[in-house]
């Protein structure tokens, strides 16, 4: 019986261990982003083979999302499709209409490219997908919960439709807590009232206390992202009471990037404490170093070849936030550190640039081979591959990266194995 028994355990441990996950897995993308504002072009559609847009790094209010770049792409196996609302959305029945016409046609495209996509609506799901098919499989997820979470009910509602998280707060304070005010000043014009309000008053709100236990009741995780500084730490403080993990998919570090959407090393491990997990924008644009502390000054001045703005700014980023969890993260954590990225296509941004040529630091040397994302940036999801072998060349380690697709599926089971028990 012993030995029966020890042959059972080995193999359920066996057979857990053989469906872990090990892919690149996009945090957020939003190709529906002509739904909420039409003059965006229209994604997840097909352009003729051979006729492919002439798509550049500078690609702020341009579909890049065609279906081609996410068919069957190795830089970028699993997707969350981030759904969003107009800031200014001034109804819940209306932002819940824009949220699910944004849900409909990603589950009518896949419906109709089923060969090559994939809808998952649980952790198993993905799984499966991952070990029996070659698909590209697609999360749902929601940027910004203004006018969409404003009960158990509407938390309900929204894991039926198979969402796996939603980022509470977006570019904008609502009734739920306050959004971080970025440095560009149309972000700040956009949160105009935020700028008469004292930081300190800016807070996690009894409404965003709610929601967040309403989501986790029903399943679904609750992003930190966008949060003002003090929103994040209330935030923090009361998933860490209720023992809620909490997700960060794309703010910075602010010791790099002294503003808002940087968040301070005690609030990047209070993440890890509390068995979450964050995730970096992987644009080099967004990750440009912004008033940086001084020992992460002195360390980008120490670089021999460094180009601000490029493919050097994300792996910088990403290598002083491992270094800096390794330091401070047990042995354990380290072993399994999990640090996701983020590609926010079509999310109001531009990319990284290339290193070499007109919009780079250096001249391309004729007589070199370079990487694709060297000499154009990323100007699309299909250079995604190119941007993990460079990196993977320059010795960066990505395993942190990859572990991050089997830890966001730990975390989504976590919540669905203990909804409604949270109070």
């Amino acid at each position: 019986m012993r030995w029966f028994t020890f042959f059972l355990f080995s193999f359920f441990v066996s057979t857990i261990s053989a469906q872990e996950i090990h892919e690149f897995m996009d945090l957020q993308i939003h190709p529906c982003m002509h739904v909420p504002y039409s003059f965006f072009g229209t994604g997840l559609e097909y352009f003729e083979e051979g006729n492919e847009p002439g798509l550049t790094w500078k690609h702020q209010l341009t579909n890049v999302n065609y279906a081609n770049y996410l068919r069957k792409n190795k830089g970028a196996r699993i997707l969350c499709v981030g759904a969003l609302t107009q800031e200014n959305i001034a109804s819940k029945k209306r932002g819940r209409k824009v949220i699910l016409k944004q849900i409909k046609y990603v589950n009518d495209f896949v419906a109709a490219n089923s060969d090559d996509f994939a809808v998952a609506r649980t952790p198993q799901e993905v799984r499966d997908l991952v070990h029996n098919t070659d698909k590209t499989i697609i999360i749902h997820s929601i940027e910004g919960g203004k006018r969409l979470i404003n009960s158990q009910e509407d938390a309900n509602f929204w894991a039926e439709q198979g969402v796996a998280f939603i980022t509470l707060v977006h570019l904008v304070d609502s009734k739920l807590g306050a959004a971080a005010n970025q440095p560009m000043f149309a972000l700040k014009v956009l949160n105009f009232k935020s700028l008469f309000r004292k930081e300190k008053n800016r807070r996690l709100t009894e409404k965003g206390k709610q929601a967040i236990v309403w989501l986790a009741n029903a399943g679904i995780m609750t992003d930190l992202t966008h949060m003002s500084d003090s929103t994040r730490k209330d935030a923090l403080a009361w998933m860490e009471e209720k023992g809620i993990p909490p997700l960060v998919t794309h703010d910075v570090f602010k010791p790099i990037q002294n503003q808002p959407r940087g968040m301070e090393e005690e609030d990047v491990l209070k993440v890890y404490a509390n068995d979450g997990m964050i995730s970096l924008p992987i644009s080099g644009e967004t990750c440009r170093p912004y008033k940086p502390r001084a020992d992460y000054q002195a360390k980008l001045d120490s670089l021999e070849r460094y180009c601000n703005g490029s493919i050097d700014s994300y792996k910088f980023m990403y290598e002083q936030v491992k270094e800096f969890l390794q330091k401070e993260l047990s042995q354990d954590q380290v072993e399994n550190l999990s640090i996701g990225f983020q590609t926010d296509f079509n999310g109001w941004l531009n990319h990284h640039h290339g290193r070499y040529g007109e919009d780079g630091c250096f001249e391309a040397d004729p007589d070199s081979t370079y990487e694709e994302i060297e000499l154009k940036g990323l100007a699309h999801p299909g250079l995604l591959e190119s941007h993990w072998r460079l990196l993977e060349k320059e010795g960066v380690d990505l395993e942190p990266i990859k572990r991050s697709s089997e830890k966001f599926l730990q975390m989504w089971q976590f919540f669905l194995d203990n909804k409604g028990k949270f109070e």
